[in-house]
Order: C-alpha cells, then structure tokens, then sequence
C-alpha cells in the first residue's frame, strides 16, 4: 500500500519546546517520531549545525520524516531510525549521537495512527484488529490476543490497561463467540461484543467502553508500559549534565511510571532515619521542573480534542 505523506502537530509542541529550550548546535532526541513534529521543531531552533536523532517503531513515520525534510534528511541534521524507544541507548551508540542536550517522548498515538494506518486501532471504522505499531514484528497482534488467550489474561488486560468497570462481562461475550468457532477479526466485531457485555442503562455509552477496551489491547500488543519503564532509565542517562527529558502521556497508567521515576531521581539519601549520618553517598540526579503536570490549554483542547487528557512532565539532568 502506498503510503499518503501525512504532518502530525504534536500536543503541547509550544511548552515542549519552551521546557527543552533549544538551542543552535545542540543535539536532541525525538524517541518517538510519530508526525515529526517535535522533530521539526526543534530544528528550526537549532540551526545551522544542530542534530536530531528520530526514533519509531512504525516504518511509515520513518519514510513520511524523509518526504517532510527531503533535503535534511539528506545530510547530517536528521537521523530517523527504525526501532524501539526502549533501546535508545543502543541506537545512539550504533548511530554515534553525541550525548544529547534533551530527549522528548509522546507516549500517545498520532492522527494517522488512530485514522490512517489501516492497524484497527480505532474503532470509528472496520479494520483488521492488529494494532502493531511494528507491522514487520512477529509479536502476536490483537486479533491473535482476542481468540487466543485464556479469560482471566484478558480480564487482567482489561482491567489493569483499560480500568474498564465491566470488564468480565465484555470477556464472556467474547468467549461466547469463542465457543461457536466464531473469530473475533474487526474492529466492528469487538465493538458488538462491547456493546452486547454491557447492561442495558448504559449501552449508549458504548463509545466510552471501547475507546478503554481497545486503549487496553494496544497496550498490551506492543508492551506500551513495560517500554516505558526500560525507556525512562536509559534516556536519562544518556544525557548531558543540564540536559532535559521531557514526557508528555496520556493517561494515568503512563504518568504514574514518570512521575515516580521522575520524584526517585530526586532524592538523595537513603539511609534509615536512625543512622546518625549518611552512608549510602546518593545525591539527587536530577531537578523536576514542572511540579505539576503541565495540561493542554483550552484553545489546544477546541483545535484538538484528543490533547485533553495530555500530560507533560519534565525533568532535568544535575
């Protein structure tokens, strides 16, 4: 299939921006692509000579980054890499990126995710439940999850990815489809089985229970939190002393992970309250500049409703 080239405008790209503070000659990570626009932005800020290094897991944000920076990505400004965040360590190495002055993540979808990928991430339209981000990987996609695994996995999927309340009887329709040899295959399938697991008051909120039931499956296909949870470490490290990482999520599971690795790194001694004095020898590592999450202006929200539940957290390197 060919691919539409696409832009995606970020959320909170102006206090992303603002919080990295970008500078000409710096070098900067944008571990996850998507649209490319932190990417682009940042360029701007740093010319002539500085550098971006762009991550994704989805080859068509790689090949779109190409059609966008036709001659950047010609040179030596722009490096955009298939792969994972969660190995950002590795990729700068292989790709010898010099220690970069900050790293940014949006751990949400882009537009042409949700509306254009053809992946059944969305349930707006009948597409193929696979919902990889990876289409090259092997791990096993959302249909395979939906007839395969045993109930009480899909239960813990649901319930801890999606926090959606009625989440056993959504698992129950779906095995009632199971055991008449039927495939759960598109997303209009599940979306009846959301629909049919739901107590009559409240059928007319299908909507609300599949935008958790399928957040919940994404999740789980492409090992969203466990990504992150490798990610966070490994980007901190990587960077300078006075460089910043900012993370923008965009729900509560994703800002509970940031949030406590964030408020770990600033504190320094561990010893018990009762040692006299200090023998760990820890000192912070870092310093939170946004001691509450930063939101979406309401003018954001109006030109795009999906930036209403975005959080943005930052933290930098001491």
């Amino acid at each position: 299939m060919k691919i539409e080239n696409y832009h995606h405008v970020p959320v909170l790209l102006n206090e992303v921006i603002e919080y990295l503070d970008p500078r000409p000659g710096q070098s900067f990570v944008d571990a996850t692509l998507g649209g490319g626009g932190y990417t682009q932005a940042i360029l701007e800020k740093i010319q002539p000579n500085g550098q971006v290094l762009a991550i994704d897991l989805d080859e068509e944000a790689i090949e779109n980054l190409k059609t966008l920076t036709p001659s950047l990505s010609q040179g030596d400004r722009v490096k955009a890499v298939h792969g994972n965040f969660r190995d950002i360590d590795k990729i700068i190495k292989h790709h010898d990126f010099p220690a970069p002055d900050g790293v940014v993540a949006d751990i949400g979808l882009s537009s042409h995710q949700l509306d254009g990928s053809e992946r059944g991430i969305s349930f707006q339209k009948k597409e193929v439940l696979d919902m990889r981000f990876d289409k090259s990987s092997e791990q096993p996609d959302a249909k395979f999850i939906l007839n395969n695994y045993e109930e009480e996995r899909l239960l813990k999927i649901f319930r801890d990815y999606g926090e959606e309340k009625f989440s056993r009887q959504i698992v129950r329709k779906i095995f009632e489809v199971r055991s008449k040899k039927q495939e759960v295959r598109y997303t209009t399938d599940l979306y009846q089985i959301i629909q049919d697991g739901l107590p009559k008051p409240i059928k007319h909120r299908a909507d609300d229970s599949a935008r958790r039931i399928f957040q919940a499956l994404r999740i789980e296909v492409n090992h969203e939190l466990e990504n992150l949870e490798a990610f966070l470490p490994k980007a901190f490290d990587i960077l300078k002393v006075g460089g910043r990482l900012a993370i923008v999520s965009f729900h509560s599971l994703e800002d509970r992970i940031v949030k406590q690795y964030f408020v770990g790194l600033t504190k320094g001694c561990v010893c018990p309250l009762e040692f006299p004095t200090c023998i760990c020898g820890k000192s912070p590592q870092g310093k939170i500049l946004t001691k509450k999450p930063v939101n979406a202006s309401e003018s954001e929200i109006s030109d795009n409703p999906r930036s209403r539940p975005a959080k943005l957290r930052v933290i930098e390197k001491i």
